[in-house]
C-alpha cells in the first residue's frame, strides 16, 4: 500500500509547487504549526491527533495540485491512518516534522523538483524511516 502511495504523492507535491495559491501555502504552514504543537505530546491521543493533522497536510497538498483523481485515490488508500496505527513511535512525529517542512519550503519556493523529491523522501521506505519499518 505504501509503495502505491509513492506514485501519486510526489506528483501531487510537484503540481502543488506549480499551482498552490498563497492561501493554500499558508494553510500548509498552519497545519505544520498544529503538528508542531502535538509533536512532543504524550499519549495515544496526541499521537492520534498528530496523525490526523498529517493526513490533512497530505490532503491539502493533493488539493492544491488541482488534480481531483490523485486526491481521491490518495484519500481512498487511508495510508496515514494505517501508518500511524502500525508505527506507534514518537520518533515518527519528529521525522515527519522535518520532512514536511522541506515539502512546504519547496512548494512555497515554487520548486517542483524539490517538492517531489522532498515528498518521496518523506515516506517510510526513505532513508530516514527505514529503521522504523516493522519486519515482514
Amino acid at each position: 500500500m505504501l509503495e502505491l502511495r509513492l506514485l501519486p504523492e510526489p506528483a501531487a507535491a510537484r503540481r502543488s509547487a506549480e499551482r498552490a495559491s498563497p492561501q493554500q501555502v499558508a494553510g500548509l504552514r498552519r497545519i505544520l504549526e498544529e503538528m508542531a504543537e502535538l509533536e512532543g505530546g504524550n499519549g495515544i491521543m496526541a499521537y492520534g491527533a498528530f496523525g490526523l493533522r498529517d493526513a490533512a497536510f497530505h490532503d491539502l497538498v493533493a488539493l492544491s495540485a488541482e488534480n481531483q483523481v490523485i486526491r481521491e485515490a490518495l484519500a481512498r488508500l487511508h495510508t496515514h491512518v494505517h501508518l500511524f496505527r502500525l508505527l506507534h513511535d514518537t520518533q515518527v512525529t519528529h521525522l515527519a516534522m522535518a520532512e514536511h517542512e522541506e515539502v512546504v519550503a519547496a512548494i512555497a519556493a515554487r520548486d517542483p523538483d524539490a517538492a517531489a523529491y522532498a515528498m518521496r523522501r518523506s515516506w517510510p521506505h526513505g532513508p530516514a524511516r527505514s529503521s522504523l519499518r516493522r519486519p515482514s
